[in-house]
């Protein structure tokens, strides 16, 4: 083989490593991206300081240092002290132990130490299924879940707390199919019908929001001018809107 086929054939070869080697890095963004999409506050432990491999201690408020850590996709996490104004980041984290005043968060659960002050979303939900009858918390849990991306606890926990006829949680269903109030990233499409049953059932039970809302609905539904008109090709206004549901 000549000098200049074997430099091609090298050529060929790192090419075909560096081809390897973005795809990886892309890959590897994406898992990045896809983890911090899924927990994007930390797990907090108060009391606690970390032991790990540490990447660099600052004299940083406990606001400052979590700014930072937030910013960087390799902070594993971070703890503070108050006294000293210490911030310390590390790169991992290996256990962690009790120490009055210091504060603890991490991007991930610490194994083998207790329960951090804000536990995962799943967790909690599994607690409350047993101890929230009333639905309260479920519904909390429910939108505090939605507004960090975990639509399937989000989702779980409103929709048990309305099983559980927490009204409020009725309502916030209700809402999410109701023209005027769609929710696309909670549920597959528009129902005014679906909305409007929910509505006149918790009306008759005397909730005077549900009142008004089904008032204004009705009053959509029969304004061919609305916005919302094609949304209400279906909808069964002699059955919800006629009459009066107060005695």
């Amino acid at each position: 083989m000549t000098r200049v086929a074997e430099q091609i054939i090298e050529g060929l070869k790192m090419q075909r490593f560096w081809k390897m080697m973005v795809a990886a890095m892309v890959l590897s963004a994406s898992a990045v991206t896809a983890v911090e999409a899924q927990e994007s506050e930390f797990f907090k432990y108060p009391d606690t300081v970390i032991n790990g491999v540490d990447s660099a201690q600052l004299p940083k408020s406990l606001d400052e240092c979590r700014k930072i850590c937030t910013s960087r996709s390799g902070c594993a996490g971070f703890d503070y002290a108050e006294k000293g104004n210490k911030c310390r980041m590390f790169m991992s984290v290996g256990s962690a132990k009790e120490s009055i005043g210091s504060v603890a968060e991490t991007r991930a659960l610490i194994s083998g130490y207790k329960e951090p002050s804000n536990p995962p979303f799943a967790t909690r939900f599994e607690k409350l299924k047993q101890s929230d009858e009333r639905g309260d918390q479920l519904l909390a849990l429910g939108r505090e879940a939605f507004e960090h991306g975990n639509r399937t606890i989000g989702s779980q926990a409103i929709n048990l707390a309305a099983e559980r006829k927490n009204q409020d949680a009725i309502i916030e269903i209700a809402k999410w199919y109701d023209p005027r109030t769609y929710a696309a990233d909670k549920v597959a499409g528009v129902d005014a019908n679906k909305a409007a049953r929910s509505y006149f059932e918790l009306a008759m039970q005397g909730n005077a929001q549900a009142d008004s809302l089904l008032t204004s609905l009705c009053r959509e539904a029969n304004d061919s001018g609305s916005t919302y008109s094609s949304s209400f090709g279906s909808f069964l206004g002699s059955t919800y809107c006629e009459g009066s549901i107060n005695p």
